[in-house]
């Protein structure tokens, strides 16, 4: 009996003495999560995700979601957001992310999804803050290219070889071919927008439209994205030329 006595005291001490459970402080965590967040997210039926999420201190949002390769791709979306005590947010309502996850080192994971496979790959949004690489550094290659508005092209629309890009970053320049003749001129970027210059090309007669069709294509491009060593050439978030690299 006396053994008994001094076991329950023995452990009432020791669960008076056990942590307790550290809960987070919502209001400070709601203050420190506020800013602007992006991720280029992967996607199974277009070329990427491009998304962008702006929690304000107010406890309102914006997302800004762009599916590249698809045609009207671009979505904005307002709403408010809550956080909560075991350091997840909630969207309401969301149109890519319902549920995101705080990490200690600032950055956020959404474990919720449109997607559903955002939720496994993990999807990582950073803080919007340091200055971005420059992705046009990897268009400094030769490209050669595949399809057109989606569509492969084959053998039968350029006989003579594939249209080709090739970029040097050093002096903005851009020479290739366009399946027949050949061409030269000028590109710009900003991030990952790019404007070309006046196109020169030879003038030798050429069979089909497939000159033509790449040509034309090719005016309209307004943007760019590597993805998995393609080149996508876009007209907002619409994919209007796709190339492999050269061999």
């Amino acid at each position: 009996m006396r053994l008994h006595y001094f076991a329950v005291i023995a452990l009432l001490a020791f669960a008076c003495k056990a942590p307790r459970e550290k809960k987070t402080d919502v209001v400070a965590l709601t203050w420190q999560v506020a800013g602007v967040y992006e991720a280029s997210l992967p996607c199974q039926d277009c070329i990427s995700i491009e998304y962008q999420l702006e929690l304000e201190p107010d406890s309102s949002f914006i997302e800004h979601i762009t599916f590249l390769g698809k045609p009207d791709g671009n979505y904005e979306v307002h709403g408010t957001w809550v956080a909560g005590a075991d350091s997840l947010l909630t969207l309401s309502p969301g149109r890519l992310a319902y549920k995101i996850k705080v990490n200690a080192n600032g950055s956020l994971t959404i474990s919720d999804a449109t997607e559903n496979h955002l939720e496994k790959q993990p999807a990582v949004l950073m803080r919007l803050a340091a200055q971005k690489a420059d992705e046009s550094v990897l268009l400094n290659d030769i490209w050669v290219l595949e399809a057109i508005d989606q569509t492969e092209i084959t053998e039968a629309d350029y006989a003579q070889e594939r249209p080709q890009l090739e970029f040097h970053k050093v002096d903005g320049k851009i020479i290739g071919t366009t399946g027949c003749n050949r061409l030269s001129g000028t590109y710009t970027t900003t991030g990952n927008n790019i404007s070309f210059g006046p196109m020169l090309t030879t003038k030798m007669a050429c069979p089909g439209n497939g000159e033509t069709r790449f040509v034309n294509a090719l005016g309209e491009v307004t943007s760019f994205k590597i993805v998995k060593l393609k080149l996508y050439l876009l007209a907002g978030s619409t994919e209007k030329l796709r190339f492999r690299e050269a061999d």
